[in-house]
């Protein structure tokens, strides 16, 4: 029986219709976070993105290239990250931020000296464990896990040895988050009877992927491995997580919200009449990953601010932006590109409409940042 136990306080989202409920993990990938750290423009489009769709947890990618940039084990190099965690627990709603790894090194010898040297506000919340030991391709003798991890460990290069090295993995991350008051999980994709019983008494808390392009076999696909896990006949905590990539699920999300498959999912296991669903405790839901979810909720259309309105079209664009403000108040808008430098700003009086000239600017991202008094909304523009 796992002893940490987690309890979500209420959260109100600004701009979004689906409010955190009580211990409800809604959680998103974020992949190239290095290349997002310490551009505000890109940070903020991350975090009013989150806090828009209502995801409360954060699991972060690519934060090696984060250590190799800021030495995220010497308090006075790593503010830039420090900083992104408190801004988006503070001003965005966020409950939880997770460090993803392969690796125990780096949990142990960075993260965890990264945690003891700030503040709650700064601190990762979540370890997340991520090594797939049934993917043969990466055990295999001569490819990644193999040369990496397993033969200099003295593990057999298959998904046996991989698991074993993986065993020993997660209850090694699992000691040290036990320790410092932090979550332990792991993401899965396959694995036996065992393997799920030895997985739950590890780990806090088990993310299972649910990576399907048919929705109508969602809980189909899962339900299987939902019964393995609860073959320990001890509530265990499970997350599915859902792929926002172009072969699974990207399609389809660009026309629904990212709610609906949490909640079909947890009305199909309600509707369960085996006993072994007493012991599937599902804690929410995870996205993978940010680079791959549709922004056409955020980017284009009508945009709330402080009692009126700002409609913001098209999107995506060619030769112009019209951004038109029908508030009393002043906006300021500015227009970046993805590597934060600024190509155009202009000024919106209340009821007044302005259009940005593109015609000059290359193919590809922008930011577009609105502000009004002390409200800041980022928007993504694709110009073609």
């Amino acid at each position: 029986m796992k002893k940490k136990h987690i309890v979500f306080q209420l959260s109100i989202l600004l701009f979004t219709c689906h409010p955190i409920k009580s211990q409800s993990v809604k959680g998103l990938y974020v992949d190239g976070f290095s290349s997002i750290l310490g551009i505000t423009i890109t940070e903020d489009s991350l975090l009013n993105y989150a806090q828009y769709n209502g995801f409360n947890y954060l699991a972060l990618y690519d934060l090696w290239t984060v250590h190799t940039t800021y030495n995220l084990t010497t308090s006075g190099t790593c503010t830039v990250l420090a900083n992104f965690i408190q801004r988006a627990k503070q001003n965005f709603g966020i409950l939880q931020v997770g460090a993803v790894g392969e690796n125990f090194f780096f949990f142990n010898n960075v993260i965890k000296i990264y945690n003891q040297q700030h503040v709650t506000l700064q601190k990762f919340d979540v370890y997340n464990v991520e090594f797939e030991f049934w993917n043969t391709n990466n055990v295999s003798a001569g490819n990644y896990y193999c040369t990496t991890y397993l033969q200099p460990g003295g593990y057999s290069c298959d998904t046996a040895g991989a698991f074993n090295y993986f065993k020993r993995l997660i209850f090694k991350v699992d000691s040290i988050a036990n320790i410092a008051g932090v979550i332990s999980e792991t993401y899965v994709g396959w694995f036996n009877q065992g393997q799920a019983i030895t997985i739950g008494n590890t780990v806090d808390r088990i993310l299972l992927h649910d990576y399907i392009s048919n929705y109508a076999g969602l809980y189909s696909y899962i339900q299987p491995r939902l019964q393995l896990i609860a073959g320990r006949n001890v509530l265990t905590n499970v997350i599915p997580i859902f792929s926002a990539e172009p072969s699974f699920m990207g399609p389809w999300l660009s026309t629904h919200n990212v709610l609906t498959t949490y909640n079909d999912i947890q009305t199909a296991l309600t509707n369960e009449t085996g006993t072994w669903k007493q012991y599937i405790n599902l804690m929410g839901y995870q996205w993978f990953a940010y680079s791959f979810m549709p922004y056409n909720v955020v980017s284009s259309g009508i945009l709330n601010i402080e009692g009126g309105e700002i409609v913001f079209y098209p999107n995506p664009a060619s030769d112009y932006l019209i951004i038109k403000n029908t508030t009393l108040v002043f906006v300021n808008v500015k227009l970046f590109n993805d590597i934060g430098g600024e190509v155009n700003v202009k000024k919106i009086e209340g009821n007044s409409e302005i259009t940005i000239d593109l015609s000059k600017l290359t193919s590809g991202i922008y930011f577009c940042a609105i502000q009004s008094g002390d409200l800041r909304i980022v928007k993504k523009l694709i110009k073609e």
